[in-house]
């Protein structure tokens, strides 16, 4: 499939026919985060205090309070 032209090729004196080259791939995948180990977003991420206490209504709805 020399520069994207359908190529055919003979198989013992008979032309096979090969399919079109695919299309281009998909749009890169977004760069992952560069962790140099254990411990490398310390700091960086802040949960408040209140972060494992669920919201009133959410609470009451399952019988929490």
């Amino acid at each position: 499939m020399a520069e994207g032209r359908l190529t055919v090729i003979s198989r013992a004196g008979q032309p096979v026919p090969k399919a079109p080259p695919p299309p281009p791939p998909y749009p890169p995948a977004p760069p992952k985060a560069r962790r140099t180990g254990r411990g490398s977003l310390r700091g960086r991420i802040r949960m408040p205090a209140t972060f494992d206490d669920p919201p009133a209504t959410i609470a009451e709805a399952f019988g929490v309070r």
